[in-house]
């Protein structure tokens, strides 16, 4: 029996480092409150990216929800009478700040 090629072991490992994810709690941490600071919004919408990008996918619509609770004073009162219901949230801010 030959053993198993460097080839076909490598692109397991890449299969299966591909489905392997952080929880919502850890990718929320990487999340900081905004207050609506535009210093801050390019850093903040940067993070938030970066968490959905490593997060199952699947859990999308529960860190969406808990981003919302980071967001603080003027533009938290911007949002709360828009039905924004995923990311394109991330474009609102960018008009709104």
């Amino acid at each position: 029996m030959d053993p198993p090629s460097t080839q076909s072991a490598v692109g397991s490992s890449v299969t299966r480092m591909s489905r392997e994810f952080i929880s919502i709690g850890e990718a929320l941490n990487l999340v900081p409150p905004f207050k609506g600071n535009k210093q801050e919004l390019l850093a903040f919408i940067g993070n938030v990216d970066t968490a959905l990008a490593i997060i199952n996918p699947e859990q999308e619509a529960i860190l969406y929800k808990s981003v919302l609770t980071r967001i603080n004073g003027e533009p938290r009162t911007a949002i709360s009478h828009r039905n924004l219901n995923s990311w394109l949230l991330r474009n609102f801010c960018k008009i709104h700040t």
